[in-house]
């Protein structure tokens, strides 16, 4: 597969080679298309031939018949299964409600004008859902092969932030995506690339399963080498087709609406993300269900402006986010300068004021209780097992550090200790309520690098520069666990403060790092005779927790622990366990062997990744090494003395 640098590269000579050409784009990336079309499609006839060529020849062959008969009919089902996958779809209608003919009766005038003027294909549905988005989804009956049917999803929370006129904004740029009137090839590309995204998706996951598994491996080659190529042309014809829908909705609003609809949505965003909805989980630690009137908060929210210093914050992320080559949207800056008006105007006047009136009110009319009151109940339910289990765990997390002794011990608990303690108050009631707990191993362990990584982050999320050191230093350190997240959190913070090369060169080194995690699972999925073995070096206590769970297994005989040297992530340490059971008649010994190396890795714990294997099994090399050292036997049944 291309790595993210190599696919940045491409999307870059894609715009330079065509810059102020989207037709000329639109023209190749649809040679593209066909490209992939000509080959799953020319394989699925393939395979259908050759089957039906081998069922014949079996039919009229004596001796050999039958084999041939087989062949035939599994390449034909082969076939037919890449042929199903071509134009079947999933038919079930999105999830949302739908607004009734006889209700919101604006809204649908609004829509409805919208649809003559713009020339959009009827819709199925208007769909509203507790989202902040609004969006066309189309479902295509025959896969790739189209005849689709589309809906309009509004998002409640988005009509309670925004005035009709850029909600009306909104609406337009969506119904221009699928606009006959401006079907230039982009927008004709635009309904075509998710059917194909879809059928690709499914291929790449199924294609190396069951009845098509010896055909997957070269279709899989095809697209691993195909999608990335493809969709380096897509990203870069789809965002040109939102500056083209942005100015469908210029055209049939004004460029001042559709301006500000973009830096008002973006803005809100923000707030929602890291401000309104952390207050709604929060109340997990005090109530044991989630409120019924989320809509009647998000009113509230909209009205009252945030705290200046994170609004602040917000609106400089706003306009200086850059995006990265996986993008299919421009950045809003660029969004809003296009459309004839400037960024920088949008930051200088802040936070955008609530509207004087919510398109909620205007376009829903007196529908809009009975539609609030659906999402409320929506919500509610989508997240009530979720909500339940983290009053659960914070409830539980209360009364384990009510119950514990005095604070002063705190001096003498081990690292290990008060990272747990963190993890469980972290887990149950946010990072922000752990701070203090993240302090304390740090107190106890300066180096301790979970601690670090959450420290980072929490700095970085309060617009707090230090956060950086801590996460750059996390991802220096290579460290399989947390090295990662350090590094995609980095990525997205310099993203949307506009530090582009930052962005890349984190981007880089994630791929290195990803690189190098591949090849470290590599060499924890194998062990050899030929591997080099060290002393387990565990202490006794973790050693006797290893064979009281050997004991209780009646049919291990004995055992040998080792460590195997591993070239990446070293301090992850990859321990082999060697055991063996007595012959006996009836069952077989290899497996029984099989059936303990289960058990065994569902009851044992250690300090690092572990592998077990036996004389019997596949890495029976292994297990013969470790056996030839007597210092690593560490259970004998026979032996009483045995540790």
């Amino acid at each position: 597969m291309m790595d993210r640098g190599r696919f940045d590269e491409l999307v870059e000579a894609m715009e330079r080679r065509f810059d102020g050409r989207p037709e000329a784009l639109a023209r190749h990336t649809w040679r593209w298309l066909m490209m992939g079309y000509a080959v799953v499609i020319s394989l699925t006839a393939v395979l259908a031939g050759i089957g039906l060529t081998l069922f014949v020849a079996g039919i009229l062959t004596t001796g050999f018949g039958f084999p041939l008969i087989l062949a035939g009919v599994l390449l034909m089902t082969a076939g037919l299964a890449h042929f199903l996958a071509l134009v079947m779809a999933d038919l079930a209608p999105p999830k949302g409600r739908e607004i009734l003919p006889n209700e919101a009766p604006e809204l649908h005038k609004l829509v409805n004008l919208l649809r003559e003027d713009l020339d959009v294909p009827v819709l199925s549905g208007i769909l509203v859902t507790a989202d902040f988005n609004a969006s066309i989804i189309q479902q295509s009956r025959l896969g790739i092969f189209g005849w689709s049917r589309q809906w309009l999803i509004v998002g409640i929370p988005l009509m309670l932030a925004t005035s009709p006129q850029e909600l009306a904004s909104v609406l337009a740029h969506e119904c221009g995506h699928l606009s006959r009137k401006h079907g230039d090839d982009s927008n004709r590309f635009y309904r075509m690339h998710h059917a194909w995204q879809q059928l690709f998706d499914g291929i790449r996951r199924n294609s190396s399963h069951g009845i098509v598994r010896f055909a997957g491996s070269l279709l899989v080659q095809f697209l691993n080498w195909y999608w990335p190529r493809f969709n380096a042309r897509a990203f870069l014809l789809s965002r040109y087709n939102e500056f083209q829908a942005d100015r469908i909705a210029a055209d049939s609003t004004t460029p001042e609406f559709a301006a500000s609809a973009l830096w008002r949505i973006e803005c809100t965003a923000h707030y929602l993300d890291n401000d309104f909805w952390k207050a709604i989980w929060k109340l997990t630690g005090t109530q044991p269900a989630p409120p019924g009137d989320l809509c009647d908060r998000l009113r509230l929210a909209f009205r009252d402006a945030p705290i200046s210093a994170n609004a602040s914050r917000w609106c400089e992320q706003s306009l200086k986010r850059v995006i990265s080559q996986e993008d299919s949207h421009p950045s809003l800056s660029d969004r809003v300068n296009a459309l004839g008006r400037c960024a920088e105007e949008f930051h200088r006047e802040g936070f955008p004021d609530p509207p004087p009136q919510t398109a909620a009110d205007r376009l829903l009319g007196t529908d809009v209780s009975i539609l609030e009151d659906f999402i409320n109940r929506e919500w509610r339910s989508t997240v009530t097992s979720t909500w339940r289990d983290r009053h659960r765990r914070i409830t539980a997390v209360r009364r384990l550090t009510s119950s514990s002794p005095d604070p002063s011990r705190a001096s003498t608990r081990s690292a290990a200790e008060l990272w747990a303690q963190a993890r469980r108050v972290a887990d149950a009631q946010g990072w922000d309520a752990a701070e203090s707990e993240f302090r304390q191993v740090l107190s106890c362990q300066p180096d301790h690098v979970g601690a670090t990584f959450a420290l980072g982050q929490l700095h970085l999320i309060r617009g707090d520069a230090g956060g950086e050191d801590l996460l750059a230093y996390v991802m220096g350190l290579q460290h399989r666990e947390w090295s990662q997240p350090a590094g995609q959190l980095l990525e997205r913070h310099y993203t949307s403060t506009g530090r582009k090369s930052e962005a890349r060169e984190i981007r880089r080194q994630l791929d290195t790092f990803e690189k190098l995690r591949t090849e470290a699972e590599k060499e924890r999925s194998d062990v050899r005779r030929s591997d080099l073995f060290v002393a387990h070096g565990l202490s006794p206590a973790e050693l006797k927790q290893i064979t009281a769970v050997l004991f209780k297994q009646e049919q291990c005989t004995v055992a040998w622990l080792a460590q195997k040297m591993v070239k990446h992530f070293p301090d992850d340490r990859f321990f082999v366990l060697a055991v063996d059971t007595e012959k006996k008649a009836g069952e077989s010994r290899a497996n029984r062997n099989d059936r303990m190396i289960t058990s065994l890795m569902l009851q044992l714990a250690l300090p690092g990744r572990l592998f077990v294997v036996t004389p019997t099994g596949e890495f029976r090399g292994a297990a013969v090494r470790l056996a030839e050292v007597p210092e690593w036997k560490i259970f004998d049944r026979q032996d009483p003395h045995s540790v």
